[in-house]
C-alpha cells in the first residue's frame, strides 16, 4: 500500500479552520460563554472560554465585548469552539512591559507587580474601596504610612510610644502643676 500525502493547501485550510481570530461580541456571565464574530461575517454560537486554572484555585477572568480572541474550534466546529485567550491589538495592547505583571481594569483600576524594584502597586478609581477580611488577624510588617483620618472601633494597643502633634503620650510633662489632689489641664 502506497501512503499518499495530504494536499499542502489541505492541510493549511485545516489549521486555518481549527484555530481562528476573532472579536468577542457578547458575552454571558452566568453561563460563562461568549459569542465570536469571525473575519468571514460569521458569529459562533456561545461558546466556552478558558480560565486560567480551574482546580482547586479557580480564576475568573471573563473576556470583554469587542477583545480580539483565538477560538480553537476542533475538525473547523464552532459549534464545539473554545475561546483560548486573549490577543493585543490595536485598540487594546498590552498594558504592561519588561518581566512584571499587570492588570487594568475597564473603570480604571490597576494592580501592578514590579519583580525588579520589589514593588507592588494598587489603584482603585476615585470613590473605589478595598476590604480585607481576615478574622484570624492581619499582620502588617514595615513602615506603614497613612494619608487620611484613620477610626478604629477597638482597642489600639501601642508596645512603645504614642506621639500626637509632637506630643509623647509617655513621655510629656506638664508644668505649673501643684502636689497634691490637683488635677493638671490638657497637655499644650
Amino acid at each position: 500500500m502506497v501512503a499518499v500525502m495530504a494536499d499542502p493547501a489541505d492541510i493549511q485550510r485545516l489549521v486555518g479552520d481549527l484555530l481562528r481570530e476573532g472579536l468577542v461580541a457578547s458575552v454571558d456571565h452566568e453561563a460563562g460563554t461568549c459569542t465570536v464574530e469571525l473575519s468571514d461575517d460569521l458569529t459562533t454560537g456561545a461558546i466556552p472560554f478558558l480560565s486560567p486554572r480551574m482546580g482547586d484555585v479557580r480564576i475568573w477572568l471573563p473576556p470583554s465585548v469587542g477583545e480580539q480572541v483565538l477560538v480553537l474550534a476542533p475538525e473547523g466546529d464552532t459549534a464545539r469552539g473554545i475561546v483560548i485567550g486573549g490577543l493585543s491589538s490595536d485598540a487594546r495592547p498590552h498594558v504592561g512591559r519588561g518581566p512584571g505583571a499587570a492588570m487594568v481594569f475597564g473603570d480604571g483600576a490597576t494592580f501592578g507587580y514590579d519583580p525588579v524594584g520589589h514593588s507592588l502597586a494598587i489603584t482603585l478609581p476615585a470613590g473605589g474601596t478595598a476590604a480585607i477580611v481576615a478574622d484570624g488577624g492581619l499582620s502588617l510588617k514595615g513602615p506603614l504610612s497613612v494619608d487620611g483620618p484613620v477610626d478604629i472601633t477597638g482597642t489600639l494597643t501601642a508596645s512603645n510610644d504614642v506621639v500626637g502633634g509632637g506630643k509623647s503620650l509617655k513621655g510629656h510633662i506638664h508644668d505649673k502643676v501643684q502636689p497634691g489632689q490637683g488635677v493638671s489641664g490638657k497637655p499644650v
